[in-house]
């Protein structure tokens, strides 16, 4: 059966059971489903029904599943459905299993990929996700990837196991942290097991153009993806049942903006918290007022007006309940007279009447709420760095870029760490009694200025010979642009610094030499595929 005809096959047996709720007076919805008239909810095929539990309710469901199996033929599996009580309702557990002939079933369980529960969501609660993560990095225990390798599939594969959990859920930080701990392992690992990391993982985080390698922050991550649902109550998106309901009986007469953080379950309190982020972001443009409150919607400067004048509902004779229209005639301002000092600093900051429906806007740089818009509140832009030129774009090897981008940080394990100092001061490379570092290899050792000449011989670039340091600065600046001409320079410098690293590895691990112009031959290879790849 196609989506669209079990969408309207279902239609029918809600109309069906609604016929008898309104017929037989004795059914009792469900604790805080009557203002809105909850009784069902429906995804994908499966069907929740909700009421009190009393017999009466029950026999109702009962009897239109038995009315709509008639007409349809389709029938609840009695092996697949359960009926799941509350405490209170022990007593009458057997009659009600008697009635629906269904399986008891108990909170928690897990419903479309994730914990239906009524507590507050446990670390061990989140154990699945983790297993799933553990999986994915175990199946790929037998291929050899490179650390770029790895990156991409943290971003494409790994990342997104979480995001399905992170929609519906804020994760205790516990989870979080060893979500994090299991996607630092791989990275510099290549498994679950724990490993010297290069690099610490808020950097590996941070985008390119900041020095990072732009995986997602989780943390970040689930706060964007969650404020999704403090946008729809924000900008009153009815049509949500979801929305309804926390309107009917969360914030009743309050607002998000100033119900208290103190009150409701767990995840509605994370949920409540996020808004004080969101705030600087969001403005109210107000028309005719009507769907703005009056004292608990941030439509003034100041902010929601209940906060900075409790008192300013008695001191104006106007409700906490009143709507903006209250103070608006014809488009222009309309307060009551007043003389309470307050009540009048509030008149001499209105904001502008624009007429029309009222408008809440997403003001950030995007111009429009999305998840990504939301991430870059929770993970704001920092300082950038000035060689991200050389990482970024489209025209690059990955495997190059990611030794590149070590070789920049200084996190390439060279002879002059603490802990490798006892290997040795000889470079491997030129056979020179100094001691190998990033400042020797790249490209003070004679070896490596060997191998520019040899490139230089068959492509014709200019080369500062000149520290580390300084030559990233000068690449960063002089084959900055989108230009193919810039574009391969700055890949050629990272093949260089690539297979200067691999051939130092090579020496030291398997005892094997190239000569300068064996690497000058394989750099300008890589670059000349390239460049045909690209354009081609």
């Amino acid at each position: 059966m196609s989506p669209f005809l079990f969408v309207l096959v279902m239609e029918v047996l809600t109309l069906i059971l609604l016929q008898r709720i309104e017929q037989n007076g004795g059914f009792s919805y469900h604790w805080r489903c009557d203002r809105i008239q909850l009784f069902q909810l429906g995804f994908a095929d499966d069907l929740l029904l909700f009421s009190k539990a009393d017999p009466n309710s029950v026999r109702l469901f009962k009897e239109g599943l038995t009315v709509f199996a008639e007409l349809s033929g389709l029938q609840a599996n009695l092996q697949k459905s359960n009926l799941i009580l509350s405490r209170s309702a022990t007593p009458l557990r057997d009659t009600l299993l008697a009635i629906l002939d269904f399986q008891e079933g108990h909170l928690p369980l897990r419903y479309l990929g994730l914990p239906l529960l009524a507590s507050r969501l446990s670390v061990a609660d989140c154990r699945p996700i983790l297993q799933k993560i553990e999986a994915r990095i175990r199946g790929w225990d037998g291929i050899v990837l490179s650390f770029a390798g790895r990156v991409q599939l943290i971003k494409s594969v790994l990342s997104a196991l979480q995001v399905y959990w992170a929609m519906a859920f804020i994760l205790p930080k516990h989870v979080i942290k060893e979500i994090e701990k299991r996607l630092r392992n791989f990275l510099w690992k290549g498994s679950i097991e724990t490993g010297y990391a290069k690099v610490s993982w808020k950097q590996v985080c941070r985008p390119v153009n900041e020095g990072g390698l732009g995986i997602r922050d989780i943390h970040a991550l689930n706060k964007s993806l969650m404020s999704r649902h403090l946008w729809r109550l924000i900008a009153q998106e009815r049509s949500s049942i979801w929305v309804n309901w926390i309107f009917h009986y969360r914030l009743q007469h309050y607002s998000v903006w100033t119900i208290s953080t103190r009150s409701g379950t767990w995840g509605w309190r994370k949920l409540i918290r996020l808004r004080d982020s969101l705030r600087p972001c969001i403005t109210y443009r107000i028309g005719d007022g009507t769907s703005f409150s009056l004292w608990h919607d941030p439509w003034h400067a100041r902010g929601a007006l209940i906060s900075h004048f409790p008192l300013g509902p008695q001191h104006t004779s106007l409700p906490t309940t009143a709507p903006l229209c209250m103070v608006i005639l014809e488009e222009s301002w309309n307060w009551p007279s007043v003389t309470n000092m307050e009540s009048i600093d509030i008149t001499h900051e209105l904001p502008t009447i624009h007429g029309g429906p009222d408008r809440i806007l997403w003001t950030g740089p995007q111009g429009s709420f999305s998840a990504a818009a939301a991430y870059t509140v929770f993970c704001p832009p920092g300082p950038t760095v000035g060689w991200s030129s050389l990482l970024g774009g489209t025209f690059k090897i990955p495997r190059h870029r990611f030794i590149l981008w070590l070789a920049i940080l200084g996190r390439l394990s060279t002879m002059d760490k603490p802990w490798l100092q006892h290997l040795g001061p000889t470079c491997v490379l030129c056979q020179e009694d100094v001691m190998e570092s990033h400042e020797h290899l790249f490209f003070m050792c004679s070896y490596a200025t060997r191998c520019i000449l040899a490139i230089r011989r068959v492509v014709s670039f200019h080369w500062p010979y000149s520290s580390w340091p300084t030559v990233i600065r000068w690449a960063s600046v002089r084959w900055r642009g989108k230009h193919v001409v810039c574009a391969s320079y700055r890949a050629l410098l990272a093949s260089l610094v690539y297979h200067l690293w691999r051939e130092r590895n090579l020496r030291i691990f398997q005892h094997t030499t190239r000569t300068a112009e064996d690497i000058a031959r394989t750099v300008v290879s890589d670059i000349r595929d390239l460049i045909i790849c690209k354009t081609s």
